[in-house]
């Protein structure tokens, strides 16, 4: 229960990855795949299959504290996206007063649960918090995403190599915003968030490389660009076929090369981010179209896929 002023509040606080579960933690985290979350929207496999461990122990926690009003699911790193899926149970089931607090966590699920989730607890008790170069929030790749949505966390400019790791540490986080209130915390739009940004990342002949910090950022941006405009509004709808045969890789590879055979304008752009994530995994690039085929894209994606987890994984590990 809460201390003075919150004393019909119930704290969930759950911790990330230390070194005494790190391996079991990270297990979990790597499975890359979807499923149904308790409320029935598609979250991810590895954290979802944590929650649900965890999910007996929290309502005997709650039956134990039945005079609440308000309930905060608190959690950093992996806990981060723990404290997400319990949110979204605890409002669904209990329907008391949730809010979210979250630092330099991954990406828990798609749009759909990620929207249903905003409209549920609010954009207003969503406190979201990353620091720019945190190796962590940026994965998994999209379709993933994080809520709120529509909208943005409180972005915090970090300029520390994502090789060092400094930037997902607690106590940085801590020492970011220990001095300031969450309205002081200003809801900002990061640079890649505009499209305007991403088409000159697209654009430039500068090669990218995976030390750079933000670059998964840009291509995770770079990605969600050119899927909009092979498929447009029907994205969300086609996240459907993730929770069926194809997998997230075989999904997006599919769209990526009906972009690059069949549709002039888009052609170029999903060549041009190819070039990006070649470059980024260190693979020598591709020159002709004939030789992008779907499982050379589908490669591609895997390594990014595999970069992006194995750079947080690293940021965990030296932190603990």
């Amino acid at each position: 229960m809460g201390g003075k002023g919150y004393e019909n509040d119930l704290f969930l606080i759950f911790r990330g990855s230390t070194s005494a579960n790190r391996n079991a933690d990270w297990i979990s985290n790597a499975r890359i795949g979807v499923q149904f979350s308790q409320n029935g929207l598609p979250v991810h496999t590895g954290f979802n299959s944590i929650f649900k461990s965890m999910l007996p122990s929290i309502k005997e926690f709650i039956i134990a504290n039945k005079d609440i009003q308000t309930i905060h699911c608190v959690g950093h790193s992996l806990g981060g996206a723990v404290a997400t899926l319990a949110a979204d149970w605890v409002k669904t089931y209990l329907k008391k007063t949730v809010k979210l607090y979250t630092f330099g966590a991954p990406k828990p699920g798609l749009m759909l649960f990620a929207t249903n989730l905003t409209a549920k607890l609010e954009k207003k008790n969503i406190f979201r918090t990353y620091h720019a170069s945190d190796p962590v929030p940026m994965i998994p790749v999209f379709p993933f995403v994080q809520p709120p949505l529509p909208g943005y966390g409180h972005f915090i400019p970090s300029n520390e190599s994502i090789l060092s790791a400094e930037a997902h540490d607690i106590g940085k986080y801590l020492t970011s915003v220990k001095e300031s209130s969450w309205n002081e915390l200003e809801r900002r739009s990061p640079p890649y968030n505009a499209e305007s940004m991403v088409e000159e990342w697209l654009k430039s002949k500068s090669p990218v490389t995976s030390s750079s910090n933000k670059i998964w950022q840009w291509i995770n941006a770079g990605l969600i660009y050119v899927l909009k405009k092979i498929a447009g509004p029907l994205i969300v709808a086609l996240q459907a076929g993730l929770m069926g045969m194809l997998t997230i890789t075989d999904m997006v590879a599919m769209l990526l090369k009906k972009g690059l055979d069949l549709l002039k304008a888009a052609g170029e752009w999903v060549r041009r981010l190819i070039t990006k994530m070649m470059q980024a995994v260190g693979i020598m690039v591709v020159k002709k179209d004939e030789d992008l085929t779907q499982e050379v894209i589908r490669g591609v994606l895997s390594k990014v896929m595999e970069k992006t987890n194995a750079e947080a994984k690293r940021a965990i590990q030296m932190i603990n």
